[in-house]
């Protein structure tokens, strides 16, 4: 077996014909990433780690659980972060400033100004951008997938979640990994329950291939 990086373009089927493999030999090795048989995708984007059958060849191999540099404290956007807990919505017509500071930070302006909008990707753009490590400028979480690199499960490692409902409207949840056990992950996230906590999300919600993210 070998991993491969998806690249532009890329779709299940054309991954399994570049190694030699059946659409359906492809899905057993990646699991619960499209529906069985098809090509109609949950998460396939450039940069994600896929399991291929055979060598890979001629595309640079990024370690998918390389480990992130180090720090003698927690990283620190945690640091940021953990001083947000307890930031939350304000009820009624009211917004509260620190969400919207949240927003603009990562260009959200207008109507969306308010702190109805979903602003867990917002939290973390801001808490990287706070403490001077690049993010992904995008209030949505699905601008996050493929961002950064891959590593291994690690405190503060920015960890994203597939839609935790149905609800088409939403692109997902975002926040720094706290802790792990067996089933669930515990996310120090803005927007869990309209505020910045620590909570628990199922393992079984994060997205297929390098959850894990690290800013460089």
């Amino acid at each position: 077996m070998a991993q491969y990086i998806v690249q532009p373009g890329d779709n299940p089927s054309k991954i399994a014909r570049k190694f030699g493999m059946t659409l359906s030999q492809f899905q057993k090795l990646n699991p619960g990433l499209c529906e069985y048989g098809t090509d109609n995708c949950k998460v396939l984007f450039p940069g994600q780690v896929l399991t291929v059958s055979g060598v890979v060849t001629g595309q640079p191999m990024e370690a998918p659980v390389a480990q992130p540099v180090s720090f003698n404290a927690p990283p620190p956007w945690m640091q940021i972060g953990i001083m947000e807990q307890g930031v939350q919505e304000w009820p009624g017509d009211q917004d509260n400033p620190r969400i919207l500071e949240y927003l603009r930070s990562v260009g959200i302006s207008g109507n969306l100004l308010k702190d109805e909008t979903a602003w867990c990707a917002a939290f973390t753009y801001w808490c990287l951008w706070k403490s001077g490590y690049p993010g992904q400028r995008s209030g949505r979480v699905s601008d996050w997938w493929g961002w950064g690199r891959p590593v291994a499960a690690t405190y503060g490692a920015v960890c994203i979640l597939q839609p935790l409902t149905t609800d088409q409207a939403s692109s997902g949840h975002i926040g720094f990994l706290h802790a792990m056990d067996a089933t669930n992950v515990w996310l120090l996230s803005g927007n869990s329950a309209n505020q910045v906590r620590i909570s628990a999300y199922p393992r079984n919600k994060l997205i297929h291939n390098s959850p894990y993210r690290w800013p460089f």
